[in-house]
């Protein structure tokens, strides 16, 4: 980060030498001028918070800067120091939005700060949206696929991350390697539920036709047989076929059953199925889910038992 943005800022010191090595704003020539605002906690604070003298100092020229509506490059190596020593801060955040859009500031520079900040609080609210505002600013997403890549590489359930590069791919129309990228995923890790999670976004963005359905269908079951009671690729199964009849379907029914014969305690196997079978007035039918749901009363779904003691009286009612 260069010197304007402040001073011994990121350079991954231990608290104690960051304290050795900080410089008080008085000290700073070009905040002489500058009358700090102390925090007010009143005459007697019942449990005042024990701050660092840097973080008491950081925040008293910070106020100043606030109170004066002061936006100038000073301002801005204020916000900064704020922001590295609370990276939650979001008048901070806010503040510091107003003094770059007033001194015309560089955003690619801004962005790269924003990417050293996120690298260490990866799932910070404020630095998250502020990445936003600016590559709305920048209108260039160049970076955005390659780096919510690298932060789900560390977390791959980072929500921010997945959020912000959903936004980005609607926003920008990148759509064109994103299944390729969440096939990866979901070959490193098949339980990967965002990554399944981020296929339904890509291919669900035009509406799912039969064509697409079918092929995901098989996709999934492809997938399922890899690990039968991992239940992403189950959820992701009824979500390709919301809104519709599962008979339509006939090859879940199929896929059901093939898997209980070789995985009689898949308890996805058996909740698909009581779904394929109470769409039906078939009473033979109806009796054979109440059947599955006695499976899954009986242990196959400790978990679950009285919900499906629930599912078995509604599906009583149909008799």
């Amino acid at each position: 980060i260069n010197a304007e943005y402040g001073v011994g800022i990121h350079n991954k010191l231990n608290p104690m030498e960051e304290e050795q090595k900080y410089i008080k704003f008085k000290d700073r020539p070009q905040f002489s001028d500058v009358t700090p605002i102390l925090q007010n906690d009143g005459p007697s604070p019942v449990c005042p918070i024990a701050y660092s003298e840097q973080f008491s100092d950081t925040m008293n020229y910070f106020r100043a800067m606030l109170h004066n509506d002061e936006r100038s490059e000073r301002a801005l190596i204020v916000t900064t120091e704020a922001i590295y020593l609370n990276p939650a801060n979001y008048t901070a955040w806010y503040f510091r939005r107003l003094v770059l859009a007033n001194i015309n500031a560089d955003y690619h520079k801004e962005l790269q700060f924003i990417t050293e900040m996120a690298e260490d609080n990866p799932k910070n609210y404020q630095i998250w949206h502020h990445r936003h505002v600016v590559i709305e600013i920048l209108n260039d997403p160049t970076q955005e696929l390659p780096f919510t890549e690298k932060i789900l590489s560390e977390d791959a359930k980072n929500y921010h991350a997945w959020s912000h590069r959903q936004w980005v791919i609607r926003t920008f129309g990148l759509w064109d390697n994103e299944l390729d990228f969440c096939e990866r995923l979901i070959t490193e890790d098949v339980r990967n539920n965002s990554a399944w999670n981020q296929r339904y976004f890509v291919v669900s963005r035009g509406g799912l036709t039969d064509q697409v359905i079918q092929r995901e269908i098989e996709y999934t079951k492809e997938k399922i047989l890899k690990a039968p009671n991992n239940e992403s690729p189950w959820n992701y199964l009824l979500g390709l076929v919301k809104g519709r009849r599962l008979a339509e379907f006939p090859s879940i029914h199929q896929f059901c059953e093939e898997t209980l014969k070789s995985w009689p305690t898949c308890c996805h196997a058996y909740a698909t199925l009581i779904d394929v079978l109470e769409e039906t007035d078939d009473q033979a039918k109806i009796q054979l889910a109440m059947k599955h749901c006695d499976s899954l009363i009986s242990g196959v779904d400790d978990v679950h038992k009285k919900y499906w003691i629930w599912r078995k009286s509604q599906l009583q009612q149909k008799l």
